[in-house]
């Protein structure tokens, strides 16, 4: 692919968003490959950048603004020889003894102001001076040296991420590093690392990639297939080597229904888009399978409406599909924040609800006209055939 430098306001003339190429067979040179994959299983990918930040095993560092500490003092000696004298009871009785534990000291920021997003660079400075002096008052800055490391058993900092969910940070050296770690990044953003960019159950942290440094034109080689009957994938590097193994063939198809709800949703695809230019920050992606969504009690997607103005469809006629679109859904959602020089950051979700064309065996009979114009529109992948019902947008403070 060549590097497209025209203008991004037409989304047709836009430089590619894509994850994954479409499966190729055939040979290839496996000698570097310690297992030999059966035959006629090899299957092979063209994925780019992003699918494989998705997909590495690799550990990746995030940012969190760190906004307090928990404090777990010592145990006093009289509760320690407490808790080994109930060591002989049993475990019911055991809590009973131990009922009055040391509560922990909480201390969390009171400073909620936060720099925003500026383009300039001195105006940016500025704000950010302010910020440094008003910051010096905080409430964590003023009590946390007050208490006395020697009394104090664990220090845990505390993190708010995008949207104010708040997580534990486990800190680094000893108790009076701590303190001070604390003191000097309180209310500022703190690295986080991460084990990998796939989180769990479908959810994926995208805030470990730089898409800055995402190039449309790239692209890494992707390998799948089956040895002694069991599912291996891996991705080479520019010298055919293998660079990392993937255990998991869900990762496959979530990036497979990530690339085919990127190009069927022009609204997916204009987000990403604005995150690989620096004017949004992408957050996470999500692949939900319990999607708060009954289609039977709400409007027909756009999709269905315009088939059925096409075909003449009836009402009573029309009530035969309903039942169909509540299930075998999955969301692809992004979230992101807009960089804006405004500094009201908000977080905006994108979801593509996709539809396993399965779902809807029972037109095939009922209506075929409806089945055949839906299924026109869908994508055959690993992952299955689906196609897009709906798109929604949704925002919150972030």
């Amino acid at each position: 692919m060549k590097s497209d430098t025209r203008s991004t306001n037409d989304p047709s003339r836009r430089p590619d968003i894509w994850i994954i190429s479409d499966a190729s067979s055939g040979s290839a040179d496996l000698s570097g490959l310690e297992i030999v994959p059966d035959e006629g299983t090899l299957r092979q990918y063209q994925i780019s950048d992003i699918a494989r930040y998705l997909l590495s095993p690799n550990s990746i560092e995030i940012k969190k603004r760190l906004i307090g500490c928990e404090a777990h003092l010592r145990k006093r000696r009289l509760t320690r020889m407490k808790e080994a004298f109930s060591r002989i009871f049993p475990r019911r009785i055991r809590r009973w003894i131990n009922a009055d534990p040391v509560p922990p000291e909480v201390l969390l920021s009171s400073c909620k102001l936060k720099v925003p997003y500026l383009k300039d660079c001195d105006l940016r400075d500025h704000f950010s001076a302010i910020y440094e002096l008003l910051r010096s008052y905080d409430v964590v800055i003023k009590k946390l040296p007050r208490l006395n490391p020697r009394k104090i058993a664990h220090l845990i900092g505390i993190c708010e991420d995008v949207g104010g969910h708040l997580s534990y940070l486990k800190l680094q050296g000893g108790i009076e590093e701590k303190m001070k770690y604390v003191t000097t990044y309180i209310s500022k953003d703190v690295g986080v690392v991460l084990k990998k960019a796939y989180q769990a159950d479908g959810l994926f942290e995208l805030r470990g990639f730089d898409f800055g440094t995402y190039q449309h034109e790239r692209s890494h080689r992707l390998l799948s297939f089956l040895s002694e009957g069991k599912f291996r994938m891996c991705v080479l590097d520019r010298d055919d080597n293998i660079e990392f193994w993937i255990n998991d063939e869900q990762l496959l198809k979530y990036i497979q229904l990530l690339e085919h709800s990127i190009k069927a949703n022009p609204n997916l695809g204009n987000a990403f888009y604005q995150c690989s230019i620096g004017r949004a920050k992408a957050v996470k992606l999500f692949f939900n399978k319990k999607l708060d969504i009954d289609y039977s009690k709400t409007h027909f997607p756009k999709v269905y409406r315009e088939v059925f103005n096409t075909h003449n469809v009836g009402f009573n006629q029309r009530n035969l599909v309903k039942p169909s679109l509540n299930y075998l859904l999955i969301g692809v959602s992004l979230n992101y924040v807009p960089l804006t020089d405004t500094g009201a950051d908000q977080l905006v979700t994108h979801i593509s609800v996709l539809h396993d064309l399965r779902a809807l065996e029972s037109l095939k009979s009922n209506l075929p006209q409806v089945y055949s114009e839906i299924s026109k529109s869908a994508f055959n992948s690993e992952a299955g055939r689906y196609y897009l019902l709906d798109s929604i947008e949704g925002h919150s403070n972030a």
